[in-house]
């Protein structure tokens, strides 16, 4: 997980501007995101309701929302998620890997 969330850290330190002007780096983050969010779905329930310091439905509900709107991402939504939840997982990927 963390080899995905350094992915996306990569492709989107150009900034917001970069971002939303390139599609390669819309499709890259997105699919680094989706990749975190199905391995999120993979962990046992029990488990996620004992960390509750990872944002797990959050990055799940993410990656449901990349497959299903695969043909139509939000750059946006995507901005979004990697500005103000990004910190949040790491943060959680980092507790649970102590």
């Amino acid at each position: 997980m963390f080899e995905a969330l350094e992915k996306v850290r990569g492709f989107s330190a150009g900034g917001r501007a970069t971002f939303l002007s390139d599609e390669k780096t819309q499709t890259a983050v997105a699919y680094e995101l989706l990749k975190l969010g199905e391995a999120a779905s993979h962990v046992s329930k029990s488990y996620r309701r004992e960390h509750t310091e990872f944002p797990w439905s959050r990055l799940i509900g993410l990656r449901n929302e990349i497959v299903r709107e695969s043909f139509r991402l939000d750059p946006d939504g995507l901005w979004e998620f990697v500005e103000s939840e990004l910190d949040s997982v790491e943060r959680g990927l980092r507790q649970l890997s102590v």
